[in-house]
């Protein structure tokens, strides 16, 4: 399984926008919170939550979830 969170840009977003994550077959697997001021927080499964500064450190996260959820 594979989740690849889409570019965002802090300075251009005017408030707190979320974008649904989906696995490849279309089911919701969680969500991708951004904003200016607020920064970048990414919920997976229902119970994995991370918040981070940088689009790299959130694909990471991602990344690292599947990784032992999925080996």
């Amino acid at each position: 399984m594979q989740i690849k969170l889409p570019e965002t840009d802090l300075k251009s977003a005017q408030s707190l926008l979320t974008i649904e994550l989906k696995d490849g077959s279309g089911q919701h697997v969680g969500q991708y919170f951004f904003g200016k001021g607020h920064g970048r927080t990414v919920f997976l499964f229902g119970k994995y939550k991370g918040a981070f500064k940088t689009h790299a450190e959130c694909q990471a996260f991602v990344d690292g979830v599947l990784a032992v959820l999925f080996p």
